[in-house]
C-alpha cells in the first residue's frame, strides 16, 4: 500500500464526519485498531470494511478496498480520482461523447458478428475495450464525486 491508500479509510471516516472514537464504538472495535487500519499496519478485514462502506456510506471506500485487498480487483475494477461533482459530470458527457461520436459500437458488433476475433480485429477490439474502461472509470467518479458532494 502507498501511503495516499493507506489513508482512504481515514479520509472515509472524516468526511462522514465520525470521530475515530465514535467510528470505532459503531464498528465494534477498538481505537487502537481502527487506528492501525487508518495507519496500514494491519490490512482492514473484508467483514469490517463492509462496516466501514455501510456506516461511512461509501461506494468509493468499497471499490478502492477491493482494489487495495484483492489483485484481481485491482486489474479489473479502475482507479478513481477524488475529484469535484462539476469535474466527474463534465469527464463523464465528455467521455460519452466521444465514445458516440468515435462509434465504437458498430465496430465491436462488426467484430462480433462471426463470433471471432481475427488478428486484424484484435487491436480495435483492444481499444474499444480501453475506451469502455475509461467509461467505467468516470462513471465511478460522478458516484464518489456524488457521495462526497452531500
Amino acid at each position: 500500500m502507498t501511503d495516499a491508500d493507506k489513508t482512504i479509510y481515514k479520509i472515509c471516516r472524516e468526511q462522514a464526519g465520525y470521530t475515530q472514537e465514535r467510528a470505532a464504538e459503531l464498528l465494534s472495535c477498538s481505537v487502537r485498531q481502527l487506528s492501525r487500519y487508518e495507519a496500514g499496519e494491519v490490512q482492514v478485514p473484508d467483514d469490517l470494511a463492509y462496516a466501514m462502506v455501510r456506516l461511512y456510506n461509501s461506494q468509493y471506500l468499497a471499490v478502492e478496498h477491493l482494489r487495495l485487498v484483492s489483485q484481481l480487483a485491482a486489474s479489473i475494477i479502475p482507479a478513481v480520482e477524488p475529484v469535484s461533482l462539476q469535474t466527474a459530470a463534465m469527464r463523464l458527457y465528455n467521455t460519452v461523447m466521444d465514445f458516440v461520436e468515435a462509434h465504437p459500437d458498430r465496430k465491436l458488433l462488426r467484430i462480433a458478428e462471426d463470433g471471432i476475433i481475427t488478428p486484424e480485429e484484435r487491436p480495435i477490439l483492444d481499444e474499444i475495450l480501453e475506451e469502455l474502461r475509461t467509461l467505467s472509470k468516470v462513471c465511478f467518479e460522478v458516484q464518489a464525486a456524488t457521495e462526497r458532494e452531500v
